[in-house]
């Protein structure tokens, strides 16, 4: 049988001596940074259809954005109210509740979810359909030190075979 406070503490101390955190993290800042493309390709839309005075509905495209723009606020919805309260609670919570909360911490999370977005703009202008500019940016950033947030067998694992 199987000691279940045993193994809860087993996982724990498995699971903390991986990088399975930091892959929460960075799966919150592409989740944060996907809102954020979302809400701005809607608002651009929406607005061109409104200066040429129509509502933006009726067009099958607009239709498939919507029913995209709604899931993805049924999925904001359980990000902002079970995952980013735990964002909260790492960043804006950490060491300053005295003085009303870790404004940089969390700041800091929000800017790193718009460089996310930034980054993969620029990567896909600058490298799409060219496999000389995609080694290009790969070689470089190789070349840079790593933080010791990943791995290199990490980053593998998401190397289309």
């Amino acid at each position: 049988m199987v000691d279940k406070k045993e193994a809860k503490k087993a996982i724990r101390t498995d699971i903390d001596a991986s990088t399975i955190a930091e892959e929460i993290k960075l799966m919150y800042l592409m989740a944060g940074a996907t809102m954020s493309v979302v809400e701005d390709v809607r608002k651009r839309i929406g607005n061109i259809y409104l200066k040429h005075g129509l509502m933006a509905t009726h067009n099958e495209m607009l239709s498939g954005l919507n029913d995209f723009c709604k899931s993805v606020k049924q999925a904001g919805y359980h990000f902002y109210n079970r995952i980013d309260t735990q964002i909260i609670s790492a960043t804006w919570g950490i060491g300053c509740e005295e003085k009303g909360g870790n404004v940089e911490a969390y700041d800091g999370f929000n800017a790193d979810q718009l460089e996310v977005v930034r980054l993969l703009m620029l990567y896909v202008d600058r490298t799409i359909r060219s496999q000389d500019a995609f080694s290009k940016v790969f070689k470089t950033l190789r070349q840079l030190p790593s933080q010791g947030v990943f791995k290199d067998e990490d980053i593998a694992r998401f190397k289309q075979k």
